[in-house]
Parts: C-alpha cells; sequence; structure tokens
C-alpha cells in the first residue's frame, strides 16, 4: 500500500511546485507590465485637458423650491442646495475606473492633481444629488426619480441610486425601464458594479434572497 502511495505523492508534490513556479513567473511578468506602463506614463508630455467632457451643473432643474412636511429634510434640502451650488462653480469630471496611471499616460502626470480634483467633485456632486434625491423621494417620488435618472445619464457607480430607481419602476409595473438599468451600469465587473447588479437581482427576485 505504501509502495502504491509513493508515486501519487510524488506527482502531487510536483504539480504543487510547478504551480507555484508558475505563479511566481505570472506574478514577476505583472509587475514587470506594471512598471513598464507607470513609466511610459511618468514620461508623457502635458496634454491640453480644456476640452474634455465637463459636467454642466442645471442648477434651475433640480427640485430646491419644494415643501416638505418634514422640517429636518427641509433643513436638509438647503444643505445639498448649497453644496451643489458651489460645485456649480468647478469643474466635474467623470473618471470611475480610469487609473492613475492611465489618466498620466492620457494627459500627462502633471495634469494627475487637477484631474483627481475635478473627479473628486463630480463624486461629491453625484453623492449630492443622490442624498437629495434620498431626502424627497417619500413625499415626491417623481421629483426624486428624475434626480435619480440624471444621476444615471451621468455614469454614477452609487448602487443605493439604481436601487431606488429599480423599486421604483417595479411598483410601477415598468418592466421595460427596470431592464434598462443592467445596461447602465459603468463597470460591472468591478466592486461596486457587482453590488449593483446584487440590489437590481434581489428586487427582482426578493424569493432569492436568503
Amino acid at each position: 500500500m505504501r509502495i502504491v502511495l509513493i508515486p501519487i505523492i510524488l506527482i502531487l508534490l510536483w504539480v504543487l511546485s510547478h504551480n507555484i513556479k508558475k505563479s511566481k513567473s505570472t506574478f514577476k511578468e505583472s509587475v514587470s507590465s506594471y512598471l513598464a506602463h507607470e513609466d511610459e506614463a511618468n514620461s508623457t508630455r502635458k496634454k491640453d485637458i480644456s476640452n474634455l467632457p465637463y459636467i454642466e451643473v442645471p442648477v434651475q432643474s433640480f427640485p430646491f423650491d419644494i415643501t416638505l412636511n418634514d422640517a429636518k429634510k427641509q433643513l436638509q434640502i438647503a444643505e445639498y442646495k448649497k453644496e451643489i451650488l458651489s460645485l456649480a462653480e468647478k469643474r466635474l469630471l467623470n473618471l470611475i475606473g480610469i487609473s492613475n496611471t492611465d489618466l498620466k499616460k492620457a494627459y500627462g502626470p502633471a495634469n494627475l492633481e487637477l484631474l483627481s480634483i475635478y473627479d473628486q467633485n463630480y463624486s461629491r456632486y453625484i453623492r449630492t444629488l443622490h442624498l437629495l434625491a434620498e431626502c424627497i423621494y417619500e413625499e415626491y417620488p417623481d421629483k426624486a426619480v428624475a434626480v435619480l435618472e440624471y444621476c444615471v445619464s451621468l455614469g454614477t457607480d452609487i448602487s443605493g441610486t439604481y436601487y431606488l430607481l429599480g423599486q421604483y419602476y417595479l411598483n410601477h409595473n415598468d418592466a421595460e425601464h427596470f431592464t434598462a438599468l443592467y445596461d447602465k451600469i459603468p463597470d460591472k465587473n468591478s466592486i461596486s458594479g457587482k453590488v449593483i447588479l446584487n440590489k437590481l437581482s434581489n428586487l427582482q427576485n426578493p424569493d432569492s434572497v436568503l
């Protein structure tokens, strides 16, 4: 019995050793590829970024003038309005899914800090709009949905935005718009994309939730 086991053990050890060597080789190749990509990005000359697809803030289209029964939420609307008016004077750029290395390669490392600021402005903007929609959803669902749909059109990856929209569509038997949400997820393979997919699937198939 021991004689039979020895070849099996040797084979298993060889397979294990082979996989370890393969993993090390793949890791080294990945690191080398990354470093080469980073070096190329760092050597890119500064490019003109004045004509990028910056977001214009349609301040007049947002429901800031509504009156809520909830006094606390009414005060929150004033805060959201203040934040959005402030952001309307800044540059906003959706850079979701684009790495710093790719940004440097496309526009030069000299522009990275500015682009990061513009991306942060976008994140603040889209987050504030989502909070505004949440705030008014109970009393003004149609107005809230208009804000949420606008957020989706800007490529938001906030899962709560898709969840609220999905909930609204299903409650109104609007299967067409609900299904269309799947196609509007910016990156289905990202962490946020998978969260969105999971939330939409749970809405559509609540019995599958354990």
